[in-house]
């Protein structure tokens, strides 16, 4: 059997085209919770635990109006919420001198999202210092300037900055 040299031809370039109808490569990102200025305290915190109550996990994600959750297939985070956010304040949390013990902090996460109706990244949950009687609650919400995860990751580093100066803050007093 002898095969037509323009048929081979067009089932080459056809093959060769196919590649052309799908989406074109994007990299896989990870992001992690950049703080830049230490926030000073007059005692020296540990913060020891974020559980993630949260609905949130590695990846990326956003919330709608009706509760859809979409979660980014291409970018994520460094590691889980809970301890994302826990490195983070760790990190950030400077303390001025380092006399006495440490104030030790437990907390839980139960929104780490993109509230996609306000374009803002909402963090919102609880935080405590084990032996002591009250609960601090929070709910913070920073803009997200734009329709990348690079400013999702800004905007989200901007509510977990709004939690440490409220730590530092209670620390202080």
């Amino acid at each position: 059997m002898k095969t037509n040299p323009l048929f081979f031809s067009a089932c080459l370039i056809l093959f060769l085209a196919s590649g052309c109808v799908f989406e074109p490569y994007r990299p896989v990102a990870e992001f992690d919770l950049v703080l830049r200025e230490q926030i000073e305290t007059a005692r020296e915190v540990r913060v020891l635990e974020f559980r993630n109550d949260s609905t949130a996990g590695i990846r990326l994600q956003s919330c709608d109006q009706n509760g859809r959750v979409i979660r980014d297939p291409y970018n994520s985070w460094a590691l889980p919420p809970g301890q994302l956010v826990a490195r983070a304040l760790n990190l950030v949390l400077h303390p001025a001198k380092t006399e006495g013990k440490p104030v030790v902090v437990t907390g839980a996460l139960e929104v780490f999202e993109v509230d996609a109706g306000t374009q803002s990244f909402r963090l919102a949950g609880s935080w405590s210092v084990p032996g002591e009687k009250q609960i601090h609650r929070f709910d913070y919400s920073a803009a997200v300037n734009g329709d990348s995860a690079e400013a999702t990751a800004s905007a989200a580093a901007a509510a977990v900055r709004k939690l440490a100066e409220e730590i530092a803050g209670s620390v202080n007093l």
